[in-house]
């Protein structure tokens, strides 16, 4: 029998605090017969999900295996309800930034990089969709495709449970993650999708605010004219600074108007800034030392841990590159709406990608650096 714990859980859809009593719970012994099955007095003074008591049903006096939410009625992972503390991000940027194959990198590094961490798929949804985007960046080695404009992005449910522990019970972390397409992320007040997108950028733990570099134009006049084509996941040939100042600017308005926070105050939410695609930077004679921290290997993961110190020099360097390139605006416009910022810089692949968009064996470069921040921040992990 599962004890519900009193530790906050969070429906990743409306935002909305989860209790034993705001869900509906179902019985799907098949889908012809999916039934409510509603609590009993028991239940709520044991806090304990319900089991099925109908007298036919194959499943009588089994623990239900699907609930929703009574506020906004999307269905749920029942074990959502199960975990020690709720995290979610929100990754927003330009079409092309990359979002999509950093979080697919991403989700397959936390699995496999050597963390005593395992990481489970809550729903068919998350795990049909990782298996979809890992097949095809690492096996079939395919850029992939960007995320479709004007369609609510459905989190990816994700369920870490730490390993470290020698006890019978081991702390559990629910990770939703948040994937918004660049077209809905570049003009967010003017989005069919106002209301829904607003709650995932209000609600997220930490915001993702992804920069692609290559739309610079003085980045463009420095690197080949293949690799610039090869690492493009559009053919857009606008510059950056406009539309990354613009997207922060709207993007810090729609939080401080959907949380009632004033003009004058700084946003209370992690940003991490994230440079994506630096293995394409690495031609530039005006880009990054072949001894700066950047570019050597994250000591996160060796280390179990957030090595701070290896976090802060990359922020300086990166922000250093930036005020090089003219983009004092962009960092102004960061460091003046959010109150906790931090800047990165990842490589998805390790490489760019050939002429004809096919990706050598990927390996990808400080994609965990963000998350282990998040984590620190969250004390899951330890500052080193």
């Amino acid at each position: 029998m599962f004890n519900f714990r009193n530790s906050t859980a969070i429906c990743p859809y409306c935002m909305q605090k989860l209790k034993l009593g705001n869900m509906k719970f179902f019985c799907v012994p098949d889908e012809d017969n999916r039934h409510e099955v509603r609590l009993s007095l028991t239940d709520r003074i044991k806090n304990r999900l319900p089991v099925c008591k109908r007298s036919f049903c194959r499943n009588h006096g089994l623990t239900i295996r699907e609930a929703s939410c009574r506020n906004c009625g999307e269905k749920l992972p029942p074990q959502i309800l199960f975990h020690d503390k709720f995290l979610s991000f929100c990754a927003v940027g330009v079409a092309g930034a990359g979002k999509s194959s950093y979080l697919t990198t991403l989700v397959h590094e936390l699995k496999y990089s050597g963390l005593p961490w395992v990481l489970q798929a809550m729903d068919v949804e998350t795990t049909t969709r990782s298996q979809i985007n890992e097949q095809n960046v690492y096996e079939a080695r395919h850029c992939l495709k960007g995320t479709e404009a004007g369609v609510a992005p459905k989190p990816q449910l994700w369920t870490i449970m730490d390993n470290t522990g020698k006890g019978e019970k081991i702390p559990t972390y629910a990770l939703a993650i948040y994937d918004g397409a660049g077209e809905d992320c570049e003009h967010i007040d003017y989005t069919p999708l106002d209301s829904k997108i607003s709650l995932y950028l209000s609600g997220a733990r930490m915001l993702l605010i992804m920069f692609d570099p290559l739309l610079l134009s003085s980045v463009r006049s420095e690197i080949r004219y293949e690799t610039l084509n090869a690492s493009m996941a559009t053919e857009r040939q606008t510059s950056a600074p406009a539309n990354m100042v613009n997207m922060v600017n709207s993007l810090s308005n729609y939080i401080r108007r959907h949380c009632n926070i004033s003009p004058g105050k700084r946003i209370d939410r992690r940003a991490a800034v994230i440079i994506t695609k630096l293995d394409a930077l690495t031609e530039m004679v005006n880009g990054f030392s072949s001894d700066s921290t950047i570019l050597k290997e994250s000591p996160h993961v060796k280390n179990l841990g957030f090595v701070d110190s290896d976090s802060k020099m990359v922020d300086l360097e990166i922000r250093d590159w930036l005020t090089r390139q003219g983009e004092t605006a962009f960092l102004g416009a960061i460091d003046a709406n959010f109150k906790d910022v931090r800047v990165f810089g990842v490589s998805s692949f390790g490489r760019p990608p050939d002429i004809h968009k096919r990706l050598a064996r990927v390996r990808p470069h400080r994609v965990l650096d963000p998350l282990m921040w998040m984590l620190a921040s969250e004390g899951i992990v330890p500052t080193i």
